[in-house]
Parts: structure tokens; sequence; C-alpha cells
């Protein structure tokens, strides 16, 4: 039986990570932080269930764009980042927790 990881917050700023898991876990979603070789060895192998990556730097996903979905989180998000993957949005930060958990909703378990 495979296992689910749910979201994945793949970001290098600890307080992003945190408020990310916080406001995530209230709304019962699982989160786990991890590296991007990290994840996309989860994705690749298959014994694990990646519903939805959040990051900040999207183009480190495009090996496996038809296979998760993604939410890119940026001061100033690039416009053509989401071009390859088949689930994706742009959030630009500063976000407010309702524009995160929409995102989220729309995205999670897309792919």
């Amino acid at each position: 039986m495979r296992e689910t990881n749910g979201i994945i917050a793949v970001t290098e700023d600890p307080f992003i990570r945190k408020l990310l898991g916080d406001l995530l876990k209230k709304r019962g979603y699982r989160v786990v932080g991890s590296d991007a070789a990290g994840t996309i060895d989860w994705i690749e192998s298959g014994t694990e269930i990646v519903d939805l990556v959040i990051t900040n730097a999207p183009n480190r996903f495009e090996a496996v764009a038809d296979k998760v979905a993604v939410l890119y989180l940026a001061g100033a998000p690039d416009p053509e980042a989401g071009s390859r993957f088949s689930a994706f949005r742009a959030l630009q930060k500063p976000f407010r927790p309702e524009q995160l958990l929409a995102a989220v909703n729309d995205l999670y378990g897309a792919v």
C-alpha cells in the first residue's frame, strides 16, 4: 500500500514552511517539509502519494510536471513558470490565508 504525504512544502524559508504547515494542518491537510530532490524521488518512484507541492521554485519540478500539482509562491511570480504543468497556480506574496486555502483546495489531488 502506498503512503500519502499529502502536501509537500519545498521552501528554504523556515517561517514560510511553518506558516504553511500551521494554516493547512488546521484544515485537515497533512503537510511535510522536504527538499526538491527527495520530493521528486517520491513522485517518480510511485511508492508515496504526493497530492500537491508548494514551492518558490517550480522549475525544479518540471521533470514531473505531468505527475504533480504545484502551487508557486513568490513575491513576483514568473507568468511563464506554470506553462509545463498540468495543474498549477501561482500565488503572490504576501497572501491572505483564505487565498492560500482556495488555491490548495483547487489543486489538491488534481493530478
